[in-house]
């Protein structure tokens, strides 16, 4: 009697495999060029010394990422990288149901280690070094809100672009963050 051959393993694939992350940059690269050489009959207005430096570029459309469990959301605080005078705060902020939190991978695109940002949602700044490797922030935000990165390495450290991953486990590649473009804000949805 034959028996049946054993069904072979499925491959375990990293969502940050090299060749999707260049796929992702090359796509949205593309589509940023294809944007910002559109052609205008009018010149582009000149904004205010005031309000260029207050202005943080917006990234089109939102992140959508999953709700943490509550029962898991003091341990999330505890081992998170905010600030210890901070945590107490964001434990009641979430226990008084003004906040939700959502853990949201972040890595450094290029694959370097070292560049640094700030992460700030709701009120709450936490520091961030990234590597190749992802790594869950959390992020305390209403259902609807904007979460801002902050870009705090040298600048001869060169652009930081950064890759994050959806809920959908789709990979989204941020545009760079420069010495003159410095932070981005990025709409995020939580459910």
């Amino acid at each position: 009697m034959e028996q049946p051959s054993p069904t072979p393993e499925p491959q375990k694939h990293t969502p940050w495999r090299p060749i999707a992350m260049m796929a992702a940059a090359v796509g949205l690269g593309g589509a940023m060029l294809a944007l910002s050489h559109h052609p205008d009959q009018r010149p582009a207005p000149q904004p205010s010394p005031h309000h260029a430096e207050q202005a943080v570029p917006m990234v089109e459309g939102a992140i959508t990422l999953s709700m943490l469990p509550p029962d898991e959301a003091a341990r999330a605080i505890a081992r998170s990288a905010f600030p210890d005078q901070q945590k107490p705060a964001l434990l009641a902020a979430l226990k008084e149901n003004r906040i939700r939190l959502a853990a949201l991978p972040l890595a450094d695109a290029e694959g370097q280690t070292g560049q640094s940002l700030t992460v700030s949602g709701a009120g709450f700044s936490q520091q961030v070094i990234l590597s190749p490797k992802a790594q869950a922030v959390l992020l305390p935000i209403a259902q609807e809100g904007i979460i801002t990165l902050t870009r705090t390495s040298p600048a001869k450290l060169g652009p930081l672009s950064v890759a994050t991953l959806n809920m959908f486990r789709s990979v989204v590649v941020l545009p760079p963050l420069t010495q003159a473009s410095p932070a981005l804000s990025v709409p995020v949805i939580v459910q």
